[in-house]
């Protein structure tokens, strides 16, 4: 878990695999440009969960990071650290 104010880092694993999702990928690198250094990240999963919701995607978090997944990959789509 993060132990100071950090401002949020994105890093998005594979491309969209169209153009909505090139869209929500775009959203969601303003809502970490946006965001304030935060000491845990679990206060901004509820929003990522709304650009990716079920049953399309699969959202987890933990303080330090979120991960984004298409719902039945393994791989990663998107990490915030």
């Amino acid at each position: 878990m993060q132990t100071s104010l950090e401002v949020p880092q994105l890093v998005v694993h594979q491309p969209a695999r169209d153009e909505a999702e090139a869209v929500q990928l775009t959203e969601l690198a303003k809502l970490i440009e946006a965001a304030e250094p935060l000491p845990d990240l679990r206060d901004l999963a509820p929003a990522v969960r709304e650009l990716f919701p079920l049953p399309a995607y699969e959202v987890g978090c933990g303080g330090a990071h979120i991960w984004l997944h298409r719902a039945g990959e393994e791989q990663r789509l998107a990490l915030v650290w």
